[in-house]
């Protein structure tokens, strides 16, 4: 039977029954949902692959019996580590791997998938900060479609210089003859900020960047909450 290969990030596992396990992918073409058979006994096949976070080269093939497809054969790509050994990175992962989720409901865009690939080998092998956790929620936003505007002013197009406001419920910045009592004030080099963060494509640069404010941090946070609808608790506060 002809199998089809993905690489895949495993985002979830499940127990289906007492030696089978249900796991979802993020794969180059969506979220992809695979039984595993023998997979919670297995010591052969399927040994420490099917961790969360993990990134493998996927074998898939159809199945008269299931609605899923069978996990033919895996093989490991990159086996993430830190998450076993450090709870602040245990927290951090568990989240991304949660937002992860939501970008699976169809073809990814060229560039999506390897960003992240990219993005859990970088996260695993340095120390979480406010850098990674703000680079994480702003690029969810940007690969689902939701991204701040901060180019120019949401409501009339004109492109502030000196004075800028963000708006969460109308989606990004506004000049000063468009504020209103919601609105909270933004310096030029928080937008630039913004504008550095959303336009970083290998995620190895965000250490080259400037740090974000407090503010901009809780902004991004609200956006996320409010574009997503998400009851969302973001890990490692007390960073």
């Amino acid at each position: 039977m002809k199998l089809k290969s993905y690489p895949g990030i495993v985002l979830s596992v499940e127990p289906v029954s007492e030696i089978d396990l249900k796991v979802e992918f993020l794969t180059p073409v969506g979220r992809v949902l695979a039984v595993a058979k023998g997979g919670r006994k297995s010591k052969r096949r399927f040994l420490n692959l099917f961790s969360e976070l993990n990134i493998l080269r996927v074998n898939l093939r159809k199945s008269s019996r299931t609605i899923f497809p069978i996990v033919d054969s895996a093989d490991l790509i990159y086996q993430v580590k830190s998450p076993w050994f450090e709870r602040q990175k245990f927290e951090f992962f568990s989240c991304l791997a949660e937002l992860l989720g939501y970008l699976g409901k169809g073809l990814l865009e060229e560039g999506i998938f390897s960003f992240w690939v990219s993005f859990i080998k970088m996260a695993d092998a340095n120390p979480i900060s406010e850098k990674l956790l703000f680079l994480l929620e702003l690029k969810i936003l940007k690969h689902l479609g939701y991204a701040p505007m901060v180019a120019e002013c949401v409501k009339c197009g004109n492109r502030p210089k000196r004075i800028f406001y963000f708006s969460v419920e109308q989606g990004g910045i506004l000049c000063l003859k468009c504020r209103d009592d919601r609105t909270v004030p933004l310096s030029s080099a928080e937008v630039e900020c913004l504008k550095n963060y959303l336009l970083l494509k290998d995620p190895k640069e965000v250490f080259e960047l400037s740090s974000p404010s407090y503010r901009l941090l809780r902004l991004v946070r609200q956006f996320l909450i409010y574009y997503l609808g998400l009851d969302y608790k973001a890990p490692c506060q007390g960073l």
